[in-house]
């Protein structure tokens, strides 16, 4: 077969800079799937110097993995005989974790298998570890136990409760001063609020004229400031327990009847309080907690309130208490001045889950849908519509670092139940988001076919087909290349083929290199083919994708 040379006249290819066109897409391009016959556990990932540290399992066992996204490698940091559970907590330059059953030891890693090891001494409860300002706590071991147990890296603390320690309302300044609730008796719901202050101790709640309650996880801790939500028969409020000074009631001092959720948010702190006329209302608090700069009207006072942030708006969601029929909830989005922002939140809307990153953040809303759960994962908290909407199952986390400008999404596939992480980005990789058929409507009956394959090795590759004429005559190419995520461009040989007559069995075709072609994708249905043939012809195409609605899954321009 004579050499062919590719022409202007026969391709009708037009001469595209490839860096010059670039779409805005979302996308979730493959990265990390379980090596070895692994399963990736469905375990919260942690983001962690330039490395992603997940768990998998084989054979009733877990792995500890980390993948260096610089040169993109796999690294097992240790394997465990016990399931490792809860999230992953970073102090200074490592990160530390536990195992399941108790006595749990806890665990550090620098993200080498040298620096992998087991922190001596610090053996915990079954139930997950909690973190605050640097300080990792927990409770400890047996049935009913009133030990809370801190560490800062290098100490560990013990401290003793007059009954069970209530560790999601914990406070900690630091390791020699922290703020334990706990329960007076084991059966009651009334609570001590006790704190440990270099080997002294304050009972906050002996000095009511009332028992109190409050809510796990009703404690937060700004400003080196301590607060805790306490409420009782004739009190409901925000105990505010400074670093130095003496604790003081929150509402009690603004005036209002009752407080009881609070956040921060651009520089200033907003609650939900009440007034004498039993008016419920998000308050907006000055930076030092002594004026009340602005305020606005939400929910009603028998309703459940609480406030979440975003980059860019102050979140408040409502719901009906118990025994409401039908049981209503809403969502309402504020600016820092609590103007009410149109068009986001409304009735039986959720508050979206929000992960931080370096430029801004990532959303995941979710909606009900009759019987379908649906989730749309979006870089634009205004904008559901432009995310990519996935079954509610489907993902298990979404992977950020207010370091890092990059997200990634540990997914579920529903029909293998195999879960891989995946990033989020704004141009598709190549590998099953490019499979399909490919034309440029300019040109008719010509155009270019992908098939993705999967080898018994475990390893994926590219079957492109190109379909053209040459001087009135079918032309056929062809070429494989292997898929290693990320991969972004796809170097491919093709071949152009010829000999054969129709269903001819046994013969092989004829084949001769025709030219090396590079394919990479600019938009969701957009890609882009250069070629540089054997004579040394250089040419570029843009080609669309044929109509697949299933892409945009996976992938939105």
């Amino acid at each position: 077969m004579n050499r062919i040379t590719l022409k202007y006249r026969i391709l009708c290819l037009i001469l595209f800079i490839l860096s010059a066109f670039v779409a805005n897409a979302l996308t979730l391009n493959p990265l990390i799937e379980a090596p070895d016959g692994h399963r990736i556990v469905n375990q919260e990932p942690l983001l962690f110097d330039e490395k992603i540290i997940f768990v998998t399992e084989k054979d009733r066992k877990h792995s500890l993995w980390a993948y260096d996204l610089d040169n993109n490698s796999y690294l097992e940091l240790e394997s465990f005989e016990n399931y490792i559970v809860g999230k992953f907590y970073v102090i200074n330059n490592h990160f530390y974790f536990k195992e399941r059953y108790e006595p749990s030891q806890v665990w550090k890693s620098d993200g080498t298998v040298s620096g992998t090891q087991s922190v001596t001494g610090l053996l915990v409860g079954r139930t997950y570890l909690h973190q605050q300002n640097n300080i990792l706590y927990n409770k400890g071991t047996g049935f009913g136990t009133r030990l809370m147990i801190f560490f800062n890296g290098s100490t560990i603390k013990y401290y003793e409760s007059p009954s069970i320690p209530l560790d999601q309302s914990v406070c900690a300044f630091n390791i020699n001063d922290v703020v334990i609730p706990s329960l007076q008796t084991p059966s009651s719901n009334t609570i001590n609020l006790i704190r440990f202050k270099n080997g002294s101790q304050t009972n906050y709640t002996s000095t009511l004229t009332q028992a109190v309650e409050t809510n796990q996880g009703y404690s937060w801790f700004f400003d080196n400031t301590c607060f805790v939500y306490l409420y009782g028969q004739d009190l409901e409020d925000i105990l505010v327990i400074p670093a130095q000074g003496e604790p003081y009631f929150l509402g009690e001092q603004l005036g209002y009847e009752s407080v009881s959720y609070l956040t921060k948010f651009k520089d200033h702190y907003y609650a939900v309080a009440s007034d004498e006329q039993y008016n419920s209302k998000i308050i907006k608090l000055s930076s030092d907690l002594t004026t009340v700069e602005n305020n606005t009207t939400f929910g009603h006072i028998y309703d459940i309130m609480t406030l979440s942030v975003s980059d860019q708006y102050l979140i408040g969601h409502v719901r009906s208490g118990g025994g409401v029929s039908p049981p209503y909830w809403h969502t309402n989005f504020f600016d820092n001045d609590l103007n009410e922002v149109p068009d986001l939140g409304g009735p039986m809307t959720y508050v979206p889950e929000i992960k931080a990153k370096y430029d801004g953040e990532v959303v995941v809303y979710t909606d009900y849908s009759g019987q379908v759960d649906l989730q749309t994962l979006t870089l634009d908290i205004t904008n559901q519509s432009s995310g990519l909407i996935f079954n509610r199952s489907e993902i298990n986390d979404v992977i950020t670092n207010k370091s890092s400008i990059d997200a990634y999404v540990l997914l579920q596939d529903l029909q293998s139940n195999q879960s891989s992480i995946q990033k989020l980005d704004s141009i598709p990789d190549m590998g099953s988001l490019s499979v399909g058929n490919w034309f440029d409507p300019d040109y008719q009956s010509q155009g270019m076919s992908i098939v993705e394959g999967l080898r018994d090795d475990g390893t994926r590759y590219l079957f492109v087909t190109l379909y053209l004429f040459q001087d009135g005559q079918p032309l056929w190419l062809a070429g494989t290349s292997n898929i290693n995520y990320p991969q972004p461009t796809l170097d491919i040989e093709l071949g152009a083929y010829n000999g054969l007559g129709l269903w001819q069995a046994d013969t092989p075709a004829n084949v001769e290199k025709f030219a090396d072609m590079t394919l990479s994708m600019s938009g969701c249905h957009q890609m882009m083919v250069n070629f540089v043939t054997v004579d040394g012809q250089t040419f570029s195409l843009e080609l669309q994708r044929m109509v697949n609605n299933d892409i945009n899954l996976k992938c939105k321009d």
